[in-house]
């Protein structure tokens, strides 16, 4: 069975219509990517880092006295929605300020950047003063868990990049392709 759709390889046919429905394809890659890499982040143990709970942290922080099912669905629901909405704000704002080189490996490059801009700020900021607030745990939480933690907040978010980066992969505007 062959893999063409009209012509063009699934690759192709996914990457024209990322092009025409931009923020269709972002909702899709901050959905999915978000969800992928949170369930990595939460396996994390498995290799030796520190798991990174996203969910259940931004749960015990809108409900500190829920219970931990409560917390978690909250903090799941709560997490993916900030996923898929900084997919949205990298496709429609920080996508095109980014160069106009518009090829499968500098648009794996734009978002793996944008996921390590968000590392940056969750390490500098969520982790000491928000989920951790008052305890004095230090960028990404080095005085509290050691440089593991501040390693696993970073490959979450290359993780979220490469996830954003393979899904948001839209063709040039003047590709071929697109007429």
């Amino acid at each position: 069975m062959s893999n063409q759709l009209g012509g063009m390889n699934a690759g192709k046919a996914w990457r024209v219509w990322v092009t025409k429905h931009p923020v269709g394809a972002a909702l899709w890659a901050g959905l999915v990517g978000g969800q992928i890499a949170t369930l990595w982040g939460i396996w994390f143990p498995g290799v030796g880092l520190p798991a990174l709970n996203w969910p259940l942290a931004t749960g015990a922080t809108i409900d500190p006295k829920g219970s931990v099912p409560v917390q978690f669905v909250m903090g799941e629901f709560f997490h993916g929605l900030d996923c898929v909405i900084f997919a949205l704000l990298f496709a429609l704002f920080i996508f095109p300020l980014m160069g106009k080189l518009v090829t499968p490996a500098m648009n794996m490059a734009k978002a793996v950047g944008f996921g390590l801009i968000l590392a940056t700020i969750s390490a500098a900021f969520l982790v000491p003063y928000v989920y951790y607030k008052g305890y004095n745990v230090g960028f990404g939480g080095v005085h509290f868990a050691g440089w593991k933690e501040v390693f696993a907040i970073y490959l979450w978010h290359v993780l979220y990049g490469v996830n954003l980066g393979t899904m948001y992969n839209p063709l040039a505007l003047d590709d071929p392709l697109l007429a």
